[in-house]
């Protein structure tokens, strides 16, 4: 209403120069325009369609989003903004401005988002502002289009480790026996037959099924277990464009995958959304940490304590070398040193940037209070194969 008021304005000021001048049409000029002016109606009906290259992206990875903005009737000027929510990160203009009028009634707006976090989000409807060519009529504001969720996944990729001629040396006899011990009657998988297998492990009810020479494989005597547990709440710490968690997935994926190719029974627990992979080492082991990993997240409350009386069973039969990945903070630690069972901890260090020589000397100290053997890793800094030769010895 801003221009009424104006216009009002120059109409009193051209009364005023007629009645002086003594000119009585000239006071009728801006009546006129301002009468225009008010018949003109302002932009309406406006619609929003917005289009995403794909609805499920992986983080570090872009998609180009494409916003379709029409206005079927009124003139003036439209402002539309898009806003993203600050887990991505932004590349061109996601807002665009332009005058409508019979004739120009479309706006197309392109821009790329990159996924810097992990999780599920919401692109909520665009902002759509409004204004009249001459502010006769007051601005008007919306909201328009839908509501599109993204859902943003991490690169799981294997991650295999070739580590130094000093760690393979150093376990291979170990792994002898691991690969070589005496046949148990624990199930491992079914596979092929191989020269030199016994007749009576062939599964005759497979092979007649498949056409294939198959046989039953048990697990060896002797063989080495490790249960690893992620820490799914250390979810909630970090930025919004750093997700603890996904780092956490790298060193199990990391761990899980060496030891397997070890010969060894893995096993995995994801605390905080209860999902158990029952250790073994059989081929599919690594498919089905692979794809738990992939889902893992923080759905329930659930502390080590009782990630471990639910597991107690598993714990027994296995006895298994624990490695427990998580983020130290004070109220943590009274769950790790509580723990009565010999358990590896690595401790996941964020980038806290400038503040992070402060915060390692607070993990210097958490560590110790932990009782623990704590393995530290610098995530933004480190490999995660640093953690594997860390955990060896190989390196301090």
């Amino acid at each position: 209403m801003k221009g009424a008021k104006f216009f009002l304005s120059i109409f009193f000021w051209f009364v005023f120069a007629a009645l002086i001048f003594n000119v009585p049409k000239l006071g009728i000029f801006p009546l006129l325009i301002l009468i225009t002016a008010v018949l003109i109606p302002p932009p309406s009906d406006i619609t929003v369609k917005r289009v995403l290259e794909s609805r499920k992206v992986e983080v570090g990875k872009q998609i180009k989003v494409e916003v379709a903005v029409e206005v079927r009737r009124g003139i003036g000027i439209v402002f539309v903004k898009e806003n993203p929510p600050q887990v991505f990160e932004v590349k061109g203009r996601h807002y665009g401005a332009f005058f409508t009028f019979p004739g120009r009634r479309r706006l197309k707006i392109k821009y790329y988002l990159t996924a810097r976090k992990r999780g599920q989000y919401e692109l909520p409807k665009a902002e759509v502002y409004s204004f009249h060519p001459f502010r006769v009529h007051p601005m008007k504001w919306m909201l328009a289009g839908n509501k599109d969720k993204i859902t943003v996944i991490s690169p799981f990729k294997s991650l295999r480790v070739a580590p130094h001629r000093i760690v393979r040396s150093s376990l291979a006899q170990a792994s002898m026996y691991s690969r070589f011990g005496f046949v148990t009657t624990d199930f491992k998988e079914i596979r092929e037959y191989r020269e030199g297998d016994p007749f009576k492990a062939i599964n005759w009810k497979a092979t007649a099924r498949t056409g294939k020479l198959l046989v039953n494989e048990f697990e060896k005597e002797g063989k080495k277990t490790i249960m690893i547990f992620l820490d799914a709440r250390i979810e909630k710490l970090g930025s919004y464009l750093e997700n603890l968690l996904d780092h956490g997935v790298k060193v199990a994926m990391l761990l899980a995958d060496f030891y397997l190719s070890m010969g060894s029974n893995v096993g995995l627990y994801i605390i905080g959304q209860g999902k158990l992979v029952t250790p073994t080492s059989s081929k599919a082991q690594k498919r089905s940490i692979i794809k738990a990993l992939m889902s893992a997240s923080f759905e329930r409350d659930e502390t080590i304590d009782d990630a471990f009386k639910n597991l107690e069973n598993v714990l027994r039969r296995f006895s298994p070398q624990i490695i427990l990945i998580t983020a130290l903070d004070d109220p943590i630690i009274p769950e790790i040193s509580s723990i009565k069972r010999d358990v590896i901890v690595v401790d996941v260090l964020p980038d806290y940037g400038e503040f992070t020589p402060l915060v390692s000397l607070k993990k210097k100290a958490l560590r110790n209070k932990a009782r623990k053997r704590v393995i530290g890793w610098v995530a933004h800094k480190e490999d995660p194969g640093v953690v594997l030769l860390r955990l060896l010895g190989v390196v301090s």
